[in-house]
């Protein structure tokens, strides 16, 4: 069995290609009807599989080597059964090869003879058709035709005849796709007008979607513009997720006209408003607690060397009425350093969580506020879990921090805050002031949730150094802009 795809534009045109190729007993097996945006991508709008058997092009081939190529168009392009009692005809003759040598074009091959069975057979075949017009639209309209349903090429054509009450030597080529609406409307007349305009609108609306989708898709395959390139190029020098960047081109892409995305002023002024909204800051409690008398509680917690028994010291010195309660070290002294005598800071050491505890309620009770400068002497998350939870079960306003350096590397941070992150409210950084690469901070906040930068540290001046956390002051790091 031969089986072979063809694709045209329209359905009559792929049926005459398959006429033509595989002759008139030709089965279709298959047909794709190219539409939505599968349809933008392909040349052709329907693609249909047929096949015949080899007897049957047998005999066909014998015809075609007979006829001249002007006279091949000419006879299929006659009715489908007239086609093949001639080829089946010209096969019983055992005397048209010889006779065709001496002749000119193909009247005595015994292709034009009368048959007289053509009516006969015609009657037959449409008796055996298995489908209509209408289930063959509606098969064509879900991509294909169900492969138990196969019929001959004679039988589709002769279907279509019928349906449409039209000779088939007299047809002419119909439009697929453009009057299916009016085909259909005169198979089912009980369809009103008004569910037909909307159809067409639904149409016309999906039409202009696609050729939407097909612009912006034919943006994505152009050559990336300037500006677009060096906002990329720029962002991956800076340590900025890929992730990020990915996304952010993307944007700029849908969202500037080619003109602005080789401009690469325009095209960073919209990178800088989109990375201000995806860093997170937020006001610390103790801050922003506007009920008077009201002490608030703030747990600073992190591992060695992040600058966090300074960062205590700035806050404590800011706020007149607040204590500050450490916890010791193994081998460390009691009693205030140099910083805290001088700014009489408020400092009380103690040895174990109960003494936290016992001298945070002694100041709460007494309306100060409290900042707990806890240091992790190696213990168990689940120690720790529990003290943030006796806290906040303890007190009313509570706020955990957890204290970053910025003098760290991006991926010690991630593992501090992996450890401590489901226990806080918000992060604070220290030694902003030496940082050599803000795009990590960028990074620890867009891809961190819910853990806002609550201040940074920018410096060692006692209290001066500290700054309330902002989207421009990271930016400004990055870009290196005054």
């Amino acid at each position: 069995m031969h089986v072979r795809k063809f694709e045209a534009d329209t359905l009559d045109e792929a049926l005459k290609d398959i006429k033509a190729q595989l002759g008139p007993d030709a089965i279709i097996l298959k047909t794709i009807t190219n539409k939505g945006l599968k349809g933008a991508f392909k040349k052709k709008k329907i693609e249909i599989t047929a096949a015949i058997s080899e007897r049957s092009y047998v005999k066909k081939d014998r015809v075609d080597q007979v006829l001249s190529s002007e006279q091949k168009e000419q006879f299929y392009s006659n009715d489908s059964s007239y086609i093949s009692n001639m080829i089946d005809g010209h096969s019983e003759n055992q005397k048209l090869e010889k006779s065709m040598s001496s002749t000119v074009g193909y009247g005595k091959a015994g292709l034009n003879k009368q048959v007289n069975s053509v009516a006969t057979k015609a009657k037959d075949l449409s008796s055996k058709l298995k489908s209509s017009l209408d289930d063959f639209l509606s098969h064509e309209q879900e991509s294909e035709i169900n492969e138990q349903e196969q019929m001959s090429l004679d039988s589709f054509e002769d279907a279509m005849m019928e349906e449409t009450s039209v000779p088939h030597q007299y047809e002419e080529p119909r439009r697929a796709s453009n009057d299916y609406v009016e085909v259909h409307n005169n198979q089912h007349s009980n369809v009103s007008n008004e569910e037909i305009e909307v159809q067409k609108k639904k149409i016309d609306e999906l039409e202009k979607q696609l050729y939407a989708l097909t612009k912006n898709v034919e943006k994505l395959e152009k050559k990336e513009a300037s500006g677009i390139y060096q906002l990329r190029t720029t962002l991956k020098s800076l340590d900025i997720s890929d992730n990020f960047i990915r996304s952010i081109i993307k944007k700029a892409t849908f969202e500037l006209t080619e003109d602005d995305q080789d401009n690469p002023d325009i095209v960073f002024e919209f990178a800088l408003r989109e990375m201000l909204g995806e860093v997170e800051t937020a006001m610390p409690l103790f801050s922003s607690l506007t009920e008077e008398n009201a002490p608030v509680v703030t747990v600073m917690i992190s591992d060695s060397s992040c600058g966090q028994t300074s960062m205590v010291q700035k806050l404590g010195a800011l706020k007149s009425d607040a204590v500050i309660i450490r916890n010791l070290k193994v081998g460390e002294k009691k009693g205030p350093d140099f910083t805290e005598k001088m700014f009489g800071i408020d400092v009380v050491t103690v040895d174990s969580i109960a003494e936290i505890v016992s001298q945070t309620r002694k100041s709460v009770e007494n309306g100060k506020s409290v900042f707990i400068d806890y240091k992790n002497m190696n213990s168990d998350l689940n120690d720790i879990k529990k003290f943030i939870d006796g806290m906040r079960r303890a007190f009313k306003n509570v706020e955990v921090l957890i204290t970053l350096s910025a003098i760290h590397s991006e991926i010690y941070n991630r593992k501090v805050i992996s450890r401590y992150g489901s226990l806080a409210n918000g992060m604070i950084v220290s030694n902003l002031d030496l940082c050599l690469n803000f795009g990590a901070l960028f990074n620890l906040s867009i891809e961190v949730e819910n853990l806002p930068f609550k201040f940074f540290g920018t410096g060692e001046v006692v209290p001066d150094d500290i700054e309330s956390a902002t989207a421009e002051r990271v930016l400004a790091g990055i870009f290196q802009l005054n």
